[in-house]
């Protein structure tokens, strides 16, 4: 089983687990972010360029608004467990709301999707970076993020070549669909590890 961990040092799954957790909850992001500007302009009643970079916007605002008061919630918790949780809530959240854009035909329930994908994208992105450079070894930083950089950039380029597939051949509804699927699995990975994130604040925190 150890083999099966690309990972280095004494967490090596934690870190193995976690970059996984992220390869599929991005992954799943650039699955959609792909075509999201056709998905507005293509299938939204009234939807234009205009509208695409407003959305974006809107996205970039409320992740900026979340960033400090989401890690100063963490800061406040002793362990690690809160961010564990964080994760999860994250995943379902985000998840969530890639299945109701399947249905979305509005722009008004596109700007309310994307409030919510960019909490759930903030606690996200809030919580499992203390986590993962909380658990890397001093001397193994370099393989460590070496490691994950190589794992996600695999996982972006085959995104973004088979959402243009699916796109083609099954439609927007699919994207979505598959990515909320992703996104929700992305948040059961947490509890695989939460063993080695009770020895992480043992040891750490």
């Amino acid at each position: 089983m150890k083999d099966l961990y690309f990972f280095k040092g004494r967490n090596k799954k934690l870190l193995s687990v976690l970059t996984l957790n992220d390869a599929t909850f991005w992954g799943a992001d650039v699955f959609v972010a792909v075509v999201f500007a056709l998905f507005i302009t293509q299938h939204i009643d009234g939807g234009t360029a205009t509208h695409v970079g407003i959305v974006y916007g809107v996205y970039r605002i409320v992740r900026a608004l979340l960033a400090l008061p989401i890690g100063a919630f963490f800061d406040r918790h002793v362990g690690y467990i809160d961010e564990m949780w964080g994760m999860i809530s994250s995943s379902l959240l985000t998840g969530s709301m890639y299945f109701v854009l399947f249905s979305v035909t509005h722009l008004w329930a596109v700007y309310v999707c994307i409030i919510f994908i960019a909490i759930g994208h903030a606690i996200n992105i809030g919580s499992w970076k203390i986590l993962f450079y909380g658990s890397i070894d001093k001397q193994q930083q370099g393989h460590a993020i070496g490691m994950y950089e190589t794992a996600m950039q695999i996982v972006y380029g085959i995104a973004s070549i088979l959402t243009g597939i699916v796109g083609d051949v099954f439609g927007f509804e699919w994207i979505m669909i598959l990515a909320g699927i992703a996104t929700v699995f992305s948040g059961a990975l947490p509890f695989f590890v939460r063993k080695q994130l009770n020895q992480l604040q043992t040891n750490t925190k």
